[in-house]
């Protein structure tokens, strides 16, 4: 855990060192920027028992254009990456079908620790920048993102079957042993390859709110997919 810490911190130190360079030769006009939020998962169809918590990063490197005669405001253009965790009790049992998806649910089940779809995507940031007396910073942007990678994850019980009691109650039956699996699939196929994305940032300095609102799903339409818009909140950090 220390030396994966340590590891970040000196990764973050090198980028702000290596960007503040950069931006010192271009006249400051080189941005770098990373997001920490969380995505609320709006509008959750009822095959998807959403988790509240779905924490995400995103970062970007953009070269800021002047807007007329003066340099504080700017329409910026570059290049990012950010990564999602979208949390569900639901289960996908069945990522690679190409037919109706099948879930099962854990929100009641002991052993139950998480299961989540984790897409990754490659994105071209476009935002509109404008300051207010040198400090007040306001971004107004879009994004296109392509998905380059996307996994699912589930840690929870080695289930072995389920049980219908006298009542029609079901109950997931588990190994004896209270096994825990750690089962992951790679590059599933029922995940849109585009996200296309409104931002906005207001800040003081080099820190700023940030949120974001995906338009289309995350989820290819159909085939029992889930439903859901992400609605992404945090704070972004600009070191340079």
């Amino acid at each position: 855990m220390k030396k994966t810490l340590f590891t970040l911190i000196a990764l973050v130190f090198s980028v702000t060192a290596f960007g503040q360079l950069i931006a010192n030769k271009t006249d400051k006009r080189v941005t770098f920027a990373f997001d920490l939020f969380n995505d609320f998962q709006l509008g959750a169809s009822d095959n998807w028992d959403a988790r509240m918590v779905n924490q995400g990063v995103s970062s970007m490197l953009t070269y800021n254009f002047p807007l007329g005669e003066s340099s504080k405001h700017t329409v910026s253009i570059g290049l990012g990456v950010s990564m999602h965790n979208y949390f569900s009790y639901s289960r996908i049992l069945n990522p690679y079908t190409n037919g109706d998806l099948v879930y099962k649910n854990y929100r009641d089940v002991d052993g139950f620790k998480r299961f989540k779809v984790n897409p990754v995507y490659g994105e071209v940031p476009l935002v509109l920048n404008f300051r207010i007396k040198d400090q007040v910073k306001i971004g107004i942007g879009f994004k296109v993102g392509v998905m380059i990678a996307t996994k699912t994850r589930f840690v929870g019980p080695d289930d072995i079957g389920t049980l219908t009691d006298a009542d029609g109650n079901t109950h997931t039956l588990t190994d004896d042993s209270g096994a825990t699996i750690n089962e992951k699939y790679q590059y599933i196929s029922n995940v849109e390859r585009m996200a296309y994305s409104a931002t906005l940032r207001i800040g003081w300095k080099w820190v700023s709110v940030y949120t974001a609102y995906q338009f289309n799903q995350v989820f290819s339409v159909g085939h029992n997919a889930p439903v859901f818009h992400p609605l992404s909140v945090g704070v972004t950090f600009t070191p340079f």
